[in-house]
């Protein structure tokens, strides 16, 4: 296991280094006044954690970027409000808004948070808490529960909790594997709301069947 996450650090140090010398080498060395950075590829993971330290590394370097990511979970909030950064896609605060309009509009007060490990759950979560601050004085949300999902036995917390709506942020991989564990669990169905994200949903036209009836998506 120890042997395992050495590795994984090992090839991510290998990765900032080869990121640091692009943009030492290919860009400063020209005297670039800008970059454009465009990504239409809408594959949400871990894996964007490089997008993010590129964005950091042009903003410590006085690099303005002009980006477009299709797959924006990893972008650090603190990053993608930068002055010297303008984020042309829809970011975590636009999909929060939206899916606590969902909830404003049928009058669903209470509410549960579910997240993987992905890449920007933190901010998810973040997000979230700055919406509620947002509209309270004409709607007031209470988050039930708040669960990080590493193994089945974690959604536990919303079997012995109060909550019937779901707001979740995870990977499709890893939500199949949420949802199925959820189903087992019997969380899902017709007394249940589980709402997620573009990450969940991708580009797929054909949900899988892991997925609940009624399942809404942003």
């Amino acid at each position: 296991m120890l042997g395992k996450v050495l590795r994984c650090i090992s090839k991510f140090i290998k990765v900032e280094i080869t990121i640091l010398n692009s943009l030492c080498k290919e860009f400063l060395s020209v005297n670039v006044s800008a970059i454009l950075y465009l990504m239409n590829y809408e594959k949400y993971g871990r894996s964007t954690a490089s997008a993010q330290y590129f964005l950091q590394l042009a903003g410590y370097l006085g690099i303005p970027v002009i980006a477009w990511n299709a797959d924006n979970s990893g972008l650090e909030r603190r990053a993608s409000q930068s002055s010297l950064q303008l984020q042309l896609a829809p970011s975590l605060e636009h999909q929060t808004a939206a899916m606590l309009s969902i909830l404003e509009r049928y009058k669903w007060h209470r509410f549960s948070v579910v997240t993987s490990q992905i890449a920007g759950h933190d901010d998810f979560i973040q997000a979230i808490r700055e919406r509620i601050t947002e509209v309270q004085d004409r709607f007031k949300f209470t988050i039930l529960n708040s669960v990080l999902v590493t193994q089945s036995s974690d959604l536990m917390e919303l079997v012995n909790s109060e909550s019937r709506v779901m707001l979740m942020y995870a990977t499709r991989e890893e939500a199949v594997h949420i949802l199925a564990a959820a189903q087992d669990f019997g969380i899902t169905g017709e007394n249940y709301v589980w709402v997620v994200t573009q990450s969940v949903i991708e580009k797929q036209m054909n949900p899988a069947h892991q997925f609940p009836v009624g399942m809404l998506g942003e």
